[in-house]
């Protein structure tokens, strides 16, 4: 029996100095936030925090959501699933709470890591709010107040308040400190943790609200930019050739019309799709309920989106020098990615909720130790990020993963994992589904009802058409049949 504890003991042991010697994690998430960033090309943003991270990594200049909606996107991300898999379209509780009923084996990267031997902690937006499982974490969630992402300052500017969603403001722009906002705090507080001893390995997951609505950014950032009608999108009409279901985003916000008095027309023409289009937008108060949104108006709302951007970047610029004071950057392994895109004007919408590029596309980053910085033009995608990370960290992926690791990217900018993208778009609770595949050349999209009979096909040459405004299905047919093959 002696010899047995002292054999347990030395399992025991070596099990945490091995654990001891795995990379730490800092998992950045920013809201809503398109490749609307220096290091990405736009030469509009200050961003020097996001270029510092991506000189100090590998930057994926084509990086993919698998569903250009918050809920959907954050829950295949933390699951290793793809959407249709978990089958959560919506930002519906009841929608989760059935799958992890039906899936218990389905166990989320929080508690996988936990369980391997990581200090898991998650501050801000990591999964959608109110889905997280405190028991997959290893403390309590530092999320903020129920309702967190509607933070807005009150009247005299002495504090803020959950603003009531029906009278919420679309941007504000009050001269305070970063620390009076809720990602001031949040960094304060993820700060505090890093300087302290860990006895493990961390894992902390911190994810930003903003540049989700509202536009709420201390005044300093919104002072950094005077934009004009250059920003403005360069196609703000929806294709000709397409339904109302691949562009019109406000098919989930009926409730929300009827409450302003607008109610959505039945039948829906396509004068009146574009009026209506972008409304989790337009449902706050300050931006046009219906209509045509004038260029003044449109560049306030630009102007509000880049003072967000610039807001969090100053946070993560104090994330990256903690790590760098506490001595923790060369063994920590820092992945920051955005749950989708978003429209700012293009297509006639606002917002995320489409198939196309602008809505899917995302920033996305690794920095890891032992790796070479640079630039890679290879796919990835958020269902990537469990596995890549498990590779990372030397621990071995659950069976129910349908991502790839990403890190034979990370070892050679110009090596691939995959050939194409997929991601899709459910519409009208489900009436319809949008499947895409995503090529080097080429996006596909199927629509088909809930029989699975098609609807409606798209075809996008990127390659001529980078807008995607010209669909070429019926021009194409071909092309289209050899890549409806390739959907799952």
């Amino acid at each position: 029996m002696k010899w047995f504890a002292v054999s347990l003991s030395v399992i025991l042991c070596h099990g945490f100095l091995v654990a001891q010697d795995r990379p730490n994690i800092l998992m950045i998430a920013v809201d809503d936030l398109r490749p609307m960033l220096s290091c990405y090309g736009d030469e509009r943003v200050q961003t020097p925090n996001f270029d510092r991270l991506a000189v100090s990594g590998m930057l994926f200049e084509r990086a993919y959501c698998n569903y250009s909606k918050c809920g959907p996107s954050r829950m295949s991300l933390m699951t290793g699933l793809r959407p249709g898999t978990v089958g959560v379209y919506s930002n519906n509780e009841r929608d989760i709470t059935k799958f992890r009923k039906s899936r218990p084996d389905a166990v989320p990267m929080s508690r996988w890591f936990r369980e391997a031997g990581y200090e898991v902690r998650g501050f801000g937006k990591i999964d959608h709010d109110g889905w997280a499982v405190p028991e997959d974490w290893s403390a309590p969630l530092f999320a903020g107040r129920e309702g967190e992402m509607l933070e807005v300052v009150n009247d005299d500017v002495t504090a803020t308040l959950i603003a009531d969603r029906a009278n919420c403001p679309v941007a504000q722009a009050p001269d305070v400190a970063d620390e009076f906002l809720f990602a001031g705090r949040m960094v304060n507080k993820v700060n505090r943790h890093l300087g302290e001893l860990h006895e493990k390995p961390f894992f902390y997951a911190v994810g930003f609200r903003r540049p989700h609505l509202p536009f709420v950014a201390p005044k300093r950032y919104y002072d950094l930019y005077a934009p004009d009608e250059s920003w403005l999108a360069m196609n703000p009409k929806p294709p000709k050739n397409v339904p109302h279901l691949a562009w019109f985003n406000s098919d989930g916000y009926g409730g929300m019309m009827k409450k302003v008095g607008d109610p959505m027309p039945d039948p829906l023409t396509r004068a009146d799709a574009i009026a209506l289009n972008g409304f989790e937008m337009r449902s706050y108060v300050g931006a046009p309920v219906h209509g045509e949104i004038p260029a003044a108006n449109q560049i306030k709302l630009l102007h509000a989106y880049a003072a967000c951007i610039s807001y969090v970047d100053a946070q993560i610029g104090k994330l990256l020098d903690q790590l760098d004071e506490s001595g923790l950057r060369e063994n920590t392994i820092v992945l920051l990615w955005s749950d989708h895109g978003w429209h700012l004007g293009e297509k006639s919408a606002w917002g995320k909720m489409t198939n196309y590029e602008i809505a899917n596309r995302i920033p996305f980053m690794i920095s890891a130790p032992g790796m070479e910085p640079g630039r890679t033009k290879s796919f990835a995608a958020l269902l990537d990020v469990y596995p890549t990370l498990c590779d990372l960290a030397g621990i071995e992926p659950p069976t129910h993963l349908e991502g790839v690791s990403l890190v034979p990217v990370l070892k050679d900018a110009a090596a691939s994992v995959k050939d194409v993208i997929f991601h899709e778009y459910s519409r009208y609770k489900n009436d319809f589904m949008g499947h895409a595949v995503r090529t080097d050349r080429y996006r596909y999209v199927r629509w088909t009802d809930r029989n699975g009979e098609l609807v409606a096909e798209e075809l996008y040459d990127l390659e001529s058409d980078p807008m995607e405004m010209s669909n070429l299905s019926e021009e194409q047919p071909d092309k289209a049949s050899e890549l409806a093959t390739l959907l799952r």
